[in-house]
């Protein structure tokens, strides 16, 4: 029994110098020098800690350990021999390498985890953005349109196929483009009004306010012309579309988007359709911008801010929590 007691004293007391010969190897060695240009100073470091702590092991073990306590071991006087130094440290390197390995092992499952996660992020970036540039609901509620006035014999079909394309073309092309300016979006816009006033044949009331330098208003690529088009299908079952009063300030980099009622929904239900709208386009750009929605008795007001122009101060408190006439989403 005072044998057994012997050596876990001995593992008790020694387990710091195997630990600190980890560590130095593990964090210190490996990583600063264990590299082309400081190759040799890694192996003159490495031979030094091996033997240092090999050396600090069997005095600590032979001067103290072995002398209070009972393990069998006959204590020797050559034991500082090199060969009796190198014989001892290989117990503890293998020790060393063993948790290289695990730590390599662990490193490699969280790098190939990252690595994961990254290309996820990045194909459902490609996937958003695809969808941004082909703009698949405003191409299917146009085609809708195109084949009911096929039924109907409609003499304007080639032109809303011909605009259609040619929207869908520049909507492309703006993707493209390295620097998107908002005026060019705005030209978008227009010609997605000219598109629904072809196809719905009644143009809706639409009004463009520009204040200051467009090129100076930094929102992500086609958040208006997304709201517009959300409006324009979810208005869509209505006999009258409601105006929209677009207002864009170069000065304040934001965008307010009135939806002013028809007369014939109701002022809750106008401003849940506006809601909605707000939510959706929420989701589509998450942190890039911040939105907030007013109910006003003529309608509601959808205004847009670019984070980066928002006060530091400012708070987004989540919808689920407010039950106001103003509703805010980040």
């Amino acid at each position: 029994m005072e044998v057994y007691m012997g050596w876990f004293s001995y593992y008790l007391i020694t387990l710091p110098i195997f630990i600190a010969h980890t560590y130095l190897v593990a964090y210190l060695l490996v990583p600063y020098f264990m590299n082309k240009r400081l190759f040799p100073l890694f192996i003159i470091l490495f031979l030094l800690l091996f033997y240092g702590f090999s050396v600090l092991e069997l005095l600590l073990s032979n001067e103290f350990i072995y002398r209070w306590y009972q393990t069998g071991t006959e204590l020797r006087e050559d034991y500082l021999a090199p060969a009796n130094v190198v014989m001892s440290g290989l117990g503890n390197l293998y020790i060393v390498l063993v948790f290289l390995a695990a730590r390599t092992i662990r490193q490699w499952y969280y790098a190939d985890t990252r690595s994961k996660e990254l290309q996820h992020t990045e194909l459902q970036q490609q996937m958003e953005n695809a969808i941004t540039r082909v703009q698949p609901h405003m191409l299917l509620y146009a085609i809708d349109h195109i084949d009911r006035m096929v039924t109907e014999s409609s003499p304007d079909v080639t032109k809303a196929i011909a605009l259609t394309s040619e929207l869908l073309n520049e909507v492309m092309i703006y993707h493209e483009e390295q620097h998107k300016l908002f005026s060019g979006e705005i030209e978008l816009v227009r010609k997605l009004v000219a598109l629904v006033t072809l196809l719905r044949e009644s143009k809706p009331d639409v009004e463009f306010f520009v204040s200051g330098d467009p090129g100076l208003i930094k929102m992500p690529p086609m958040i208006l012309f997304t709201i517009v088009d959300m409006i324009f299908r979810k208005f869509e079952g209505d006999r009258l579309l409601p105006e929209l009063n677009i207002e864009a300030s170069g000065y304040s980099n934001m965008i307010t988007v009135q939806i002013l009622n028809s007369g014939i929904k109701g002022h809750d239900d106008t401003t849940q359709d506006c809601l909605q709208t707000l939510q959706q386009i929420a989701s589509f750009y998450n942190d890039q911008v911040s939105m907030n929605i007013e109910s006003h008795s003529y309608g509601c007001s959808i205004i847009i801010r670019n984070t980066d122009s928002m006060p530091v101060n400012t708070i987004h408190p989540p919808t689920n929590v407010i039950n106001t006439p103003e509703q805010v989403i980040n």
